[in-house]
């Protein structure tokens, strides 16, 4: 990350910081659908689960000592404060549906949808046993190979994959549920985007 960015990303994480501090915790846990202890949320996240204390504003993960990424702080942060308690839509929307995307959008199809079609090719198969070893629910409506993934608490994800055939080549969406704008922020649904690529291409290596 260079200096610029680094100095954005700690800003953004002072800022989500000092804005939390003046929650309602049990208000926010009942639209964010999370679960609050008294002093901590605990907050799904694909197939891990962190933990975010309150009034002291610090992230962990559950069993896990090592550091939370600076990105993975912000958009948890970003997702108690923006929480609105929509309802999940059940409607699939692509990243360049989301307001404000088209920002982002190319930075999603670099980092977010290309790798993954270079890394899984024409490889159904691979693609299917890393969306399982994810936790990933099959979809069986689209594509050759699909996954559903509860990405936070009220914003599942969809991964699909399209084999290509008769000279035409091989496809790969992500795919939003119409409410996550409710929920985070365009920017910070990139980023679930990309966290999920790399997911997926660590989980065919594993």
């Amino acid at each position: 990350m260079g200096g610029e960015a680094k100095m954005a990303s700690d800003a953004a994480l002072a800022k989500a910081v000092d804005e939390m501090k003046g929650i309602t915790p049990y208000a926010v846990a009942s639209k964010s659908g999370t679960d609050y202890d008294g002093s901590r949320f605990k907050i799904p996240f694909f197939n891990r689960v962190f933990l975010v204390y309150h009034p002291e504003i610090k992230v962990v993960e559950e069993g896990n000592s090592a550091p939370v990424p600076q990105f993975l702080e912000i958009v948890l942060l970003h997702y108690l404060l923006q929480a609105n308690g929509v309802s999940v839509a059940d409607e699939w929307i692509a990243y360049r549906q989301l307001p404000g995307a088209s920002l982002f959008g190319d930075r999603f199809i670099q980092m977010a949808t290309n790798p993954l079609l270079r890394a899984f090719g024409e490889d159904v198969e691979a693609f299917r046993k890393a969306g399982e070893a994810l936790g990933g629910i099959p979809m069986t409506r689209t594509g050759d190979a699909a996954f559903k993934f509860m990405a936070l608490p009220k914003i599942p994800m969809a991964c699909i994959f399209y084999r290509g055939e008769e000279g035409i080549p091989s496809s790969v969406n992500i795919l939003f549920d119409a409410a996550a704008e409710n929920y985070l922020p365009t920017e910070d649904l990139s980023l679930l985007g990309v966290y999920l690529s790399n997911a997926m291409r660590k989980a065919k290596s594993a």
